[in-house]
C-alpha cells in the first residue's frame, strides 16, 4: 500500500473541484473559505468563532477576518452570549438566502458529477466514511502534537 496516493487523489480532486464551483461563488461574490464558514453557520447557528476555527481547522486569526468580512456584507449577525465577552454568530435573512439558493446549485453539480460515476450507495457510504475516518486521524494527531 502506497500511502502518498490517497493524499495525490484527494489533492488532485481539490483543485478542479474548487475551479468547478468557483464561478458559482463568484454571482455572490463569495470566496470558498467565505462559503465553507457560511455552510458552519448555517448548520451550527449560535456558534463562536473558536467552534468554528475549529471545526473547519482554521486559525483564529483567518476566521475573524472571514467573519468581518460576511458581517460587513450582512450575512451574518452576532449578538451577544450569556457571558458577555462571547460573540454568537448566525446567519442573516440575506445570508440564509444566499446560503439556500449556493447550496441546492452545488449540490446539483455535485450530484452531476457523482451520477457519473455509478456508484452504488455502499461503495458512496463507504467513501465517506473512509474520508471522514483520515479526517478524524489527521485531527487527532495535530491535536496531541
Amino acid at each position: 500500500m502506497e500511502p502518498s496516493l490517497i493524499f495525490d487523489s484527494f489533492t488532485k480532486l481539490y483543485r478542479p473541484y474548487i475551479k468547478m464551483v468557483q464561478p458559482l461563488l463568484d454571482e455572490f461574490d463569495l470566496y470558498p473559505a467565505q462559503w465553507l464558514v457560511m455552510k458552519d453557520i448555517a448548520v451550527n447557528a449560535d456558534t463562536t468563532l473558536v467552534q468554528i476555527s475549529k471545526r473547519r481547522s482554521i486559525e483564529k486569526p483567518t476566521t475573524r477576518k472571514i467573519l468581518k468580512a460576511l458581517e460587513a456584507r450582512g450575512l451574518i449577525i452576532t449578538r451577544v452570549g450569556e457571558d458577555r465577552r462571547e460573540k454568537l454568530l448566525q446567519l442573516s435573512t440575506e445570508g440564509h438566502t444566499v446560503h439556500q439558493q449556493l447550496k441546492t446549485q452545488i449540490q446539483t453539480l455535485q450530484q452531476f458529477h457523482i451520477n457519473k460515476l455509478n456508484l452504488s450507495e455502499e461503495e458512496y457510504t463507504r467513501t465517506v466514511a473512509i474520508l471522514e475516518q483520515l479526517y478524524d486521524a489527521m485531527i487527532h494527531h495535530h491535536t496531541l502534537t
